[in-house]
């Protein structure tokens, strides 16, 4: 039996897609204008174009890999997609692979990602600055 993905889902896995792909002319186009972009108590990001240079700076030192999808909770009557994952990157400086637990929560407004939520364990960075 197939799932059915609502229109909010699709458009998140897109942009995570386009992400992946550095196509960051398809990964604005499932952003809100005014998009706000978070990474745990970090700073605030908002509008489209800053987080895109936001995560276009973090590509310039890492790759991302396919990350391994646990879980994706998708909740059209409350315009919410909620995915759990294990991210993947690989640093370009020395090509090692750092994985991250890891939980998005992305509000949707007209089928565009309007706040983006991103709750990271961050201990294999940190283990890796030792």
């Amino acid at each position: 039996m197939s799932e059915q993905k609502s229109a909010n889902r699709e458009t998140c896995e897109k942009m995570f897609s386009s992400m992946l792909d550095q196509d960051w002319n398809s990964f604005q186009a499932c952003l809100a204008d005014d998009v706000f972009y978070r990474i745990g108590s970090g700073e605030e990001i908002k509008g489209k174009e800053n987080v895109t240079k936001t995560l276009q700076g973090l590509y310039s030192q890492v790759e991302m890999q396919t990350p391994d999808i646990r879980q994706v909770i998708d909740l059209p009557e409350s315009d919410q997609v909620i995915f759990e994952f294990e991210a993947h990157y690989k640093y370009l400086e020395d090509g090692s692979i750092l994985n991250f637990a890891c939980t998005d929560v992305l509000r949707m407004k007209d089928n565009k990602v309007n706040e983006w939520r991103v709750y990271v364990d961050m201990k294999p960075y940190y283990d890796k600055q030792k």
